[in-house]
């Protein structure tokens, strides 16, 4: 048991060891949980939209109660515009928000009616979106209008009938898009840019809001972006970056609107990006981008699913006395001997064995298709969504985790990947299941947003560290007690037993999975099964007492094992992965027979028994279709359970007899699967 517990302390850190640039990856540290669901003091509806100020303070622009609010760095209610909610409230959907260097507050607004210059009798107005400047105390300032309205229209119109704000009747127009949303920054000169993705433009306003400039093109070549671009940033030199959502990459425009640089592709590899979504720049030049690729994890039966995966021929470590069932059961069946070389008893055809690794790769295609259906469903409305809740329920209930780890990417001022951060949601979790990014802050803070009850929560960024909320385990233990108690009377006249069995046995399962995930594409599994097994019998024969005995065994197994994964191309389309793993087996049988009445007869046995035995292996998928396969095996023994030593002693109690049996083979396996 020694050389388990030994092999279980030793072999991860060998195995961390050699994916040493696991530790670059930052993780996230809880700093405190703020707001709720409400309308003022702090609390907010569903649709909300977060900016910030140079010392931290949190602005938040409320679409549902049409307001925004100003909370302090640590989430302490401030202020509110406007002061006093009523229904003639200038702001209608407020959405995206920013603040300069000054305090001044901006604020999207949508579907606003501006008034076309010189029509009258009556009034016409264009609906589009505007931005609006509040000063440090909630005071307006100026409206941005982004839609050009200093023009008649050239052609006839469809117009719908309105009042205007004097009360008299007047006519709006409701362009295409009219509602859309816009995404806006300011620069440390208070210059603000607009961000209008639909219309794939930047315009450019000064200080005094007259505009000064429009940039940007639909498309996906250099100074171009598509239309579903969804976040603006400046940095601390002016230059304008732009979340090109829909081209996976991020844009960079200087202040005066021409084209430096983009970075970024599509893919969930280092550097690249699925539908990057949001962009801050720190004090230190550096940048940050979410996206919104996610790693997801889908464990069914744990330890029988990981150890099938890790040894396509499931090198046989386990005792015979090991026949556990549920959860234990699995890990014994997985740990048998597949091969018929191996294990004579083996069941398993060697068709399924070479088809294994097909499988698993039918298996990733079907991760693809889920992968695919996720995604579709993130897309849809929100009262689809709700109609789809009981079968994603059904779907998590069906796995013993599902976890999603994503990801914020660090890169230089230049656009140099530098690292990233990784955080997981557990879907399992009643407190963390619909927990989902909010926003990024200056100070590289995190917020994520409790879907249910509206909570923000705020995280600071650390190096590497052993946190629980990465860590999935499964204990299982089972005892089983069975009395047997066997009475023969054979065929004569009296009614006396002619023998009685008398059968006691007692089996104690213990098992053990545990995984980590040290970052989205690596992963470090111990899984260890323990089993101990004892067996009382007394043979009972009243005609003939010198043949009654009794019959004592006891045995020890342990399995374990380790596996380091690395996920090579988390595309769920070039899906490909590598498995470093070890297994390793421990156990021991005793067993002692004697004659119930010595004074008849001192014949006995007495015998022991052990094993040791050890695999060490690689599973790489050389590319997406083809599964290269290598164990090196040491079984101890090979042909049974346990390398057994027994004496043999007569009537009289005299040894006579000592058996010794022992096998050992030492084996090497390759295996190369191709899907056509």
């Amino acid at each position: 048991m020694k050389k388990s517990i030994a092999f279980l302390l030793i072999m991860p850190a060998l195995l961390v060891w050699q994916a040493a640039d696991i530790f670059a990856v930052g993780f996230l540290n809880f700093e405190r949980e703020f707001s709720g669901k409400g309308s003022t003091d702090g609390f907010f509806s569903k649709n909300i939209r977060v900016g910030f100020d140079a010392t931290g303070n949190i602005y938040i622009s409320d679409a549902d109660n049409r307001l925004v609010q100003k909370l302090s760095s640590t989430g302490e209610f401030i202020m509110q515009i406007p002061k006093e909610k009523t229904i003639e409230s200038i702001l209608r959907k407020p959405g995206d928000i920013t603040v300069d260097g000054d305090g001044n507050i901006y604020v999207v607004d949508q579907a606003i009616p501006h008034h076309i210059p010189e029509t009258a009798d009556p009034k016409l107005y264009w609906f589009g979106p505007c931005v609006y400047k509040f000063n440090r105390d909630g005071e307006l300032q100026h409206t941005y209008v982004v839609d050009a309205i200093d023009v008649r229209p050239k052609v006839v119109l469809p117009t719908r009938l309105m009042i205007d704000e004097e009360g008299k009747t007047a006519f709006a127009y409701q362009p295409r898009n009219y509602d859309r949303a816009v995404f806006i920054d300011v620069d440390n000169r208070s210059q603000l840019y607009v961000l209008d993705a639909k219309n794939a433009t930047v315009h450019q306003f000064g200080a005094d809001g007259k505009k000064l400039n429009t940039f940007g093109r639909y498309g996906a070549g250099n100074g171009e972006f598509d239309s579903d671009a969804s976040d603006i940033e400046i940095d601390i030199e002016g230059n304008v970056l732009i979340a090109d959502t829909g081209n996976h990459r991020v844009v960079k425009f200087n202040a005066a609107g021409k084209f430096m640089s983009s970075f970024g592709t599509k893919g969930r590899a280092e550097g690249e990006f699925i539908k990057p979504i949001a962009i801050v720049t720190l004090s230190t030049g550096e940048i940050l981008v979410k996206d919104k690729s996610q790693f997801k994890r889908f464990l069914g039966s744990p330890l029988a699913n990981f150890l099938d995966v890790v040894s396509p021929s499931g090198q046989g470590l386990a005792d015979v006395y090991s026949t556990g069932t549920g959860l234990v059961n699995s890990v014994i069946d997985t740990t048998r001997p597949r091969s018929a070389y191996l294990n004579p008893n083996s069941q398993t055809s060697d068709l399924a064995i070479l088809h294994r690794r097909i499988r698993l790769l039918e298996e990733a295609e079907y991760r693809r298709y889920l992968n695919d259906y996720l995604d579709k469903e993130d897309e849809k409305d929100e009262n689809k969504q709700e109609e789809d809740e009981d079968l994603k329920t059904k779907e998590i209930r069906e796995t013993i985790y599902h976890n999603v780890i994503a990801r914020v990417q660090r890169f230089s001022s230049a656009g140099t990947y530098k690292g990233r951060v990784v955080y997981e949601v557990d879907r399992r979790s009643a407190e963390d299941h619909d927990l989902a990014f909010l926003t990024l802050d200056p100070l590289g803070h995190i917020y994520l947003r409790d879907g249910g009850d509206l909570t923000i929560r705020q995280y600071s960024i650390e190096g590497f560290t052993v946190k629980p909320s990465h860590m999935n385990a499964v204990y299982n233990s089972r005892a089983v007690n069975r009395d047997n108690d066997f009475i023969e009377d054979y065929e004569d006249i009296d009614a006396d037993a002619d023998v009685d069995d008398q059968l006691n046995l007692l089996q104690l399962n213990n098992s053990f999975f545990w995984t980590y995930n040290l970052s989205e594409r690596w992963n470090l599994t111990l899984a260890d099964v323990f089993t101990y097994a004892e067996q009382d019998e007394r043979y009972i024969t009243p005609p003939k007492e010198e043949d009654s005995y009794d019959f004592e065994t006891q045995a020890l197994t342990n399995t374990a094992v380790a596996n380091l994964k690395f996920i090579i191309n988390p595309n769920a389309y070039h899906y490909k992965e590598f498995n470093l793993y070890a297994e390793r087996l421990d156990g021991t049988t005793d067993l002692y027979q004697q004659s119930l009445f010595p004074d008849l007869n001192r014949q006995a046995q007495e015998g022991e028994g052990d094993a040791s035995s050890l695999a060490i292996g690689g599973n790489w998928d050389v590319f997406t279709d083809v599964n290269l396969w290598l164990e090196y095996t040491d079984l101890n023994p090979a042909e049974t359970s346990r390398n057994f030593v027994r004496r043999y002693f007569d009537a009289s109690g005299n040894l006579y007899e000592v058996f010794g049996s022992r096998n050992q083979a030492k084996q090497f396996v390759g295996e190369l699967t191709i899907k056509f």
